[in-house]
């Protein structure tokens, strides 16, 4: 309507709502009143150049107003607003799990219960309906975290002991060193009163001895402790994610574990007997498999058939990894959706042998029935982890849309799994299996639905030729699907690999498009097929080639891991995250052109990425492992064979998976002993003999005993009876308490001037917002002064899940008579620790 006001070339333009309903008389008046452009051939000067070019860019943005709000009620229609509630309760349950103290639960409860009220008596849809539906979401999440905690809360162990235990097994495993380990329910714990145990404790039995089965009673003398907590600063905890499994303690048997003798497992609930004749399928099912293949393909075909992943060796998972296959270990879409369909086809196929019933029974939802039974069964035999859960409820909707008729494979989908996985486990929003799964379903699902409209669009112009050519096609279009199958789910899910691995797969397409075709076709049916021959006692006549297909499998990753390409990316910071999850959500979730708008925050993303220098010294919460930057940059390792786990996690976040010289920073490093120097020269000790304390006292300028209660070096003087008086002590002391109740620390220096510092030597716990940040001290040193900033693994928020640690205190015996006993105590506690 405005078309006669601007020139040419102006191109046509969607119209505003608002102005589309306009009559003819009201959009003449408009053309009458408004401005007509400048003439440039009768004003050539620079100020109608410039009311030009303001009367065109006023009239664009009107535009552009007008095109978004066309595509907002576009979205609106096609209900895209809905797709955003798992968005908006995620919000809430981070927003419970980051806050600094614990909300009182009757004012959240409160807060939900008024929003939700005002939700429902609201009549219009307007912008008030929305912020206040918004805002009721926002406080379910709260309540639903909050609600949970209170559920699972329970006691944990609070310091290291050494005592009797007995209970039920009700599960079992094997640790890094390929020995049993137990989940337990104990019934006693000596040192520890019944009201106080913890629901479950996980102990490893290095001893030879009769293994232990799930339901048997076991007891022996046991070291445990409580979990330990993330490697480094903005790690993954685990020991939130084991209290909110029920975890209360580890460790492991001192000697031969014993049958008890109390019949105790009398008492179990109805929960732990379930989980108990689960555990006893799935144990039974891993035994007849390593029976019948060596360990490297029988522990894959384990954590394929049960989800048990601890009978893979290393190595293979560490190939898996680098190669980018790691997801075919985990029990996902991929291999839920394999067997489901695999049973529903067979059913099939299986009723259309006789006519009768085909013609006359409803075939199609008694299949869809068999996949759901045979996906609820595989649901329970692996373990019931985010992802399978999520591949659960998805399959569990798209077959019940069988039952009614209808089709379900949409994103709603993908949103209503979401929904129901963070109200029945909201601390699973922070684990790396609920983003990675649901932000590569979510990507695959967006794009399926915007390939079928680009399909639906071309129509009319497909190609109906058969005979010679529909072979190839049918190759050609499997092949496509599966390359952008890998692309767009090694890209959904790069950023949180990134985030939580500190590293990316750069050549996971080439290993995806040789290996996935032998996991479809060769490697997932004969997983089904051995275990439906395996109550038969016939399953090694499908797990023969199951091993055949699972050592192509594993020798296609050792193939493109040859291949020399940089994949670490080292720590990065949380606006990496937040501005690459952002932008994946808008294009998952959005339908309209709108949803281009996510490729500015990812473009935004690259701005953020950096890489952070190793702190001048890592201490890991046991105090076992100790890492200090050399001169190159990178993390040098003081016991590289202690914790490896602790140390690849360190060397992928901060040195590019590449240890530095450990001679140039650490020169002389024994048992009890380590002396090593900082890039700017400052020399540090670590002690672990309460011997060497005098020695360490007169001599370093950082000192950490991370297994003495107290390193007093007040009472000790330097050895040079003429040095300094600012030299008289260490300048930073760190001792077990410090450990025990943050876990890791890092040390980082920085070199300050005195014309615009202040040189007082303090020291300040609480002077920073960072909860993680322990100390910052100032002081001054052989002329020089520096700042030392101490930060750790876990803050100092008292909540539900590190209350515990919190309450840790020293030990209550006289300080100066009981540090050495105590000190010898934990010495040999530390080289039993080592010795295992």
């Amino acid at each position: 309507m405005r078309a006669g006001l601007r020139s040419s070339a102006k191109p046509i333009v969607i119209q505003s709502p608002v102005r589309a309903i306009q009559n003819e008389s009201s959009v003449a008046e408009e053309r009458h009143q408004a401005p007509s452009f400048p003439d440039f051939e009768k004003q050539p000067n620079v100020s109608g150049r410039l009311s030009h070019a303001r009367s065109r860019m006023g009239w664009l943005l009107q535009d552009a107003r007008d095109n978004i709000l066309a595509l907002l009620a576009r979205e609106r229609e096609v209900g895209s607003l809905f797709n955003f509630t798992p968005v908006i309760l995620g919000i809430g349950i981070l927003t419970y799990f980051s806050a600094g103290a614990e909300p009182v639960i009757a004012i959240v409860l409160l807060s939900f219960a008024i929003s939700a009220a005002f939700t429902l008596g609201i009549s219009s849809r307007g912008t008030t309906f929305l912020l206040v539906t918004v805002t009721s979401l926002f406080f379910l999440g709260m309540t639903a975290a909050q609600l949970r905690t209170q559920m699972v809360s329970g006691p944990m162990i609070t310091r290291q002991l050494t005592g009797e235990i007995g209970g039920v097994v009700i599960g079992r495993d094997l640790n890094s060193r390929g020995s049993p380990r137990y989940l337990i329910r104990p019934h006693y714990i000596d040192g520890i009163e019944d009201g106080n145990l913890p629901r479950y404790v996980r102990l490893s039995a290095a001893s030879r001895h009769v293994v232990f089965e799930p339901g048997e009673e076991i007891s022996g003398v046991a070291r445990i402790q409580g979990f330990s907590g993330p490697a480094h600063r903005n790690g993954f905890d685990f020991s939130f994610t084991n209290w909110f499994d029920g975890l209360g303690g580890t460790g492991f048997f001192m000697g031969k574990p014993k049958p008890a003798n109390d019949n105790t497992g009398s008492g179990l609930s109805t929960t732990d007997k379930f989980k108990i004749a689960i555990n006893r399928v799935r144990l039974a099912i891993a035994r007849r498999v390593l029976q019948t293949l060596p360990r490297e393909e029988g522990g894959i075909a384990v954590a394929l058939m049960i989800g048990d992943r601890s009978a893979i060796p290393t190595a293979a998972q560490e190939s898996l990894r680098k190669s980018g296959l790691a997801h075919i270990l985990a029990i996902s879409g991929l291999h839920m959706a394999l067997v489901t369909l695999t049973v529903l086809w067979s059913l099939r196929a299986l009723f259309a042998l006789s006519p009768r019933i085909t013609l006359n029974y409803p075939t199609r939802k008694w299949a869809a029935a068999g996949g759901l039974a045979a996906a609820t069964l595989y649901l329970f035999l692996s373990g019931g982890a985010v992802a399978t859960f999520r591949s659960w409820i998805m399959l569990t909707i798209m077959l019940t849309a069988i039952f009614f008729d209808r089709k379900a494979l949409t994103i709603r989908n993908v949103v209503l799994a979401a929904i129901v996985v963070l109200l029945a486990s909201p601390e699973s929003l922070l684990e790396p299996g609920f983003q990675m799964s649901f932000a590569a379903a979510g990507a695959l699902v967006a794009a399926y639905w915007q390939f079928t409209q680009w399909r639906s669009n071309r129509a009319g112009q497909r190609d109906h030729k058969t005979g010679l050519w529909t072979a190839p096609k049918l190759i050609a279009g499997y092949l496509f699907g599966l390359m952008s199958t890998s692309v767009i789910a090694g890209l959904s899910t790069g950023i949180f690999a990134a985030w939580h691995f500190h590293r990316i797969a750069p050549l996971g397409l080439m290993s995806n498009l040789l290996a996935m075709p032998v996991v479809s076709i060769l490697v997932m049916p004969m997983v089904l097929v051995s275990a439906l021959l395996m109550p038969y006692g016939l399953e090694s006549a499908a797990l023969t080639p199951l091993q055949n297909a699972i050592n192509l499998v594993v020798s296609i990753s050792d193939w493109v891991n040859t291949i020399p390409v940089p994949a670490i990316t080292g720590v990065q910071p949380i606006a990496v995250l937040a501005c690459g999850a952002g932008g994946l959500l808008l294009l998952i979730l959005l339908r309209t052109r709108l949803r281009v708008l996510g490729l500015v925050p990812i473009l935004l993303m690259f701005s953020f990425v950096k890489n952070e220098l190793p702190p001048e010294i890592v201490i890991s919460q046991d105090g076992r492992t100790i890492g200090a930057r050399d001169a190159k940059n990178h993390l040098a390792l003081a016991y590289p064979r202690r914790n490896r786990f602790v140390t690849d996690i360190w060397l992928r976040a901060w040195s590019g998976n590449i240890a530095g010289n450990h001679n140039d920073v650490f020169p002389a490093c024994g048992k009890d002993h380590c002396i090593g120097k900082t890039p700017q020269g400052l020399r540090f000790e670590i002690v672990y003999a309460p011997s060497l304390l005098k020695s360490a006292c007169q001599t370093a300028d950082i000192l950490i005993a991370p297994r003495l209660w107290w390193a007093d070096c007040k009472r000790y003087s330097r050895k040079d009876a003429h040095a300094d008086s600012a030299r008289a002590n260490p300048k930073v002391v760190m001792t077990r308490l410090d450990f025990e109740k943050f876990g890791t620390h890092e040390i980082r220096l920085t070199k300050i001037s005195p014309e615009t510092d202040d040189v007082t030597n303090t020291s300040s716990a609480a002077a920073s917002t960072n909860p993680n940040e322990r100390r910052v001290q100032v002081f001054e040193l052989n002329g020089q002064i520096w700042q030392v900033k101490i930060s750790s693994a876990l803050s100092d928020t008292e909540r539900p899940w590190n209350i515990w640690r919190l309450a840790l205190e020293e030990p209550n015996f006289p300080r100066r008579a009981g540090t050495l006993v105590e000190s010898l105590k934990s010495r040999n506690q530390f080289e039993a620790d080592h010795s295992q």
